[in-house]
């Protein structure tokens, strides 16, 4: 999933020029002692933030399909979590 979001990751951060801004706060922030330290290639940070953000989601969407058999809409979900 990861390679499949990072062109349009990458083509979204090159549409407002943010690299150029990131890469230099991010490598003095990162010098900074006792910080938790941030991923100067923000292609890469972003990827990754997008896909945490994606599973954070789906997880919600399981959780309530789960706990609430009125939002089991289609067959398969049906099968897949019971006709209760």
């Amino acid at each position: 999933m990861y390679e499949a979001f990072r062109p349009d990751v990458e083509a979204a951060i090159e549409e407002v020029e943010l690299t150029a801004q990131w890469e230099p706060i991010a490598t003095k922030y990162n010098k900074l002692p006792f910080v938790t330290k941030v991923n100067p290639d923000l292609n890469d940070y972003m990827t990754q933030k997008t896909l945490d953000g994606l599973f954070l989601l789906v997880g919600q969407e399981e959780e309530k399909i789960r706990e609430d058999p009125l939002a089991r809409t289609s067959d398969l979900l049906k099968r897949v979590f019971g006709n209760n």
